[in-house]
C-alpha cells in the first residue's frame, strides 16, 4: 500500500470511529432537555357514564393546554403535541360548574415537568337525545362530483346525546373516508361516527351511539344527465290532458358506469286513466350499478293538468236547457 493509500485508509477509519462514538454517546448518554408543546387538546373521559345519568358537558373554560416534557434531546424531533394525552374525567360530575383536575401523560421515556393548566371548570347540564341519519363522506374530494358508493350499511341512524346547545351545533353525523382507500371494487369497512358542524368540524363533548358503522364502499360519482319521459294517452273522452316533466336527473354509481351515461329514460306514463290534476312519481329501470341520487323525490314527478274540453261543456249546457 502506498503512503497516500495508507493516509486515506487512516482518515476513513478515523471518521468511522468518531461516528460510532457519537452514536454511542447520543443514544446512551444523551443529555436530557425540556421541550414545551402548545395546543394540546383536553379530552373528556366518562362522557358515556355522564350521559347514562342524564347529563352532558355544556362547556369548559379551557380547550387546550401547554405541556413541558423532559426528554432525551435526540427524541425531540420525533415528539409532537399529538403524542401527549391530557384528560379530564367527568363521569361523576353533577349539574353546574365543577372543578376537575387534569391528567397529563407524555410518550414513553419522557417525564411531564409542567402544564399551563392544572384544573378546568366544566359546566354540566341536562342532556337531550336526538336520532340523526348517518352519512358517509370523503374527508376531501379530488373532483366535485366524487362520492363514496355505499351498500349494506349496518345502521342508518345514530342516537346523539348532548345539551340542547350542542345539538343545535350539529349539522350531521358522518363516517369519514379517505378517498385514496377506495377503488372500483366494493370493500368492507368499519369507521367511527362523528358529529359534525356545517363546516365539517367535529362537535366536541357529544355522545354518539353506536360509536361505529360498518358498510361496503367503492369509489363513486354523481352526474346530471338528460331525462326522457315517454307518455301514452289512448283515451277518447271529453278531457284534455297536458303535462310537464323534469328534463334532467342526477344519477350516482361507480365512476366507470356513470361517466359513460349522458341520458336515461323513465318508465312510460299512461295518462288515460287520470281525470283530475295529479303529481305522478316517475319510475325507472336503470343500468346495473346506477342509481338515482337521493334528495330528488319532490322533483322527479310528472305534473298533469286535466281539463274538460270546451265543446263537451257546451253540449252538456244545451242538454240542461
Amino acid at each position: 500500500m502506498t503512503d497516500n493509500g495508507r493516509k486515506m485508509f487512516n482518515i476513513i477509519l478515523a471518521l468511522l470511529v468518531s461516528t460510532a462514538a457519537w452514536f454511542f454517546v447520543v443514544y446512551n448518554y444523551d443529555p436530557m432537555t425540556n421541550a414545551r408543546y402548545s395546543g394540546v387538546p383536553i379530552t373528556y373521559t366518562g362522557l358515556d357514564t355522564l350521559a347514562n345519568r342524564g347529563y352532558a358537558v355544556a362547556e369548559a373554560n379551557y380547550k387546550n393546554v401547554e405541556v413541558t416534557l423532559q426528554q432525551r434531546r435526540v427524541d425531540t424531533k420525533n415528539i409532537s403535541s399529538d403524542d401527549i394525552s391530557v384528560t379530564a374525567d367527568v363521569s361523576g360530575l353533577s349539574t353546574g360548574d365543577n372543578t376537575v383536575s387534569l391528567r397529563v401523560v407524555g410518550p414513553e421515556g419522557t417525564q411531564v415537568i409542567d402544564s399551563s393548566v392544572k384544573t378546568v371548570t366544566v359546566d354540566i347540564q341536562s342532556a337531550t337525545t336526538q336520532e340523526i341519519p348517518i352519512s358517509v363522506e370523503y374527508a376531501e374530494k379530488e373532483e366535485e362530483n366524487d362520492m363514496p358508493l355505499i351498500e349494506n350499511k349496518s345502521v342508518d341512524t345514530a342516537t346523539v346525546i348532548a345539551t340542547e346547545e350542542k345539538l343545535a351545533e350539529i349539522d350531521r353525523v358522518a363516517a369519514i373516508i379517505d378517498q385514496e382507500d377506495l377503488d372500483n371494487q366494493f370493500k368492507a369497512m368499519t369507521l367511527e361516527i362523528a358529529p359534525l358542524d356545517k363546516e365539517g368540524n367535529k362537535v366536541l363533548n357529544v355522545v354518539v351511539y353506536p360509536e361505529t358503522v360498518s358498510f361496503r364502499a367503492a369509489a363513486g360519482s354523481t352526474k346530471e344527465v338528460s331525462l326522457q319521459v315517454p307518455v301514452k294517452d289512448d283515451s277518447d273522452d271529453s278531457y284534455e290532458r297536458t303535462y310537464t316533466a323534469p328534463q334532467t336527473v342526477v344519477i350516482e354509481g361507480k365512476k366507470s358506469r356513470v361517466s359513460n351515461l349522458n341520458s336515461i329514460t323513465a318508465k312510460e306514463v299512461d295518462l288515460a286513466y287520470y281525470y283530475e290534476d295529479s303529481k305522478i312519481p316517475l319510475e325507472f329501470e336503470l343500468p346495473d350499478g346506477v342509481f338515482i341520487a337521493g334528495g330528488q323525490e319532490d322533483k322527479l314527478v310528472l305534473s298533469l293538468k286535466v281539463v274538460q274540453k270546451e265543446e263537451e261543456k257546451e253540449d252538456e249546457g244545451s242538454e240542461d236547457n
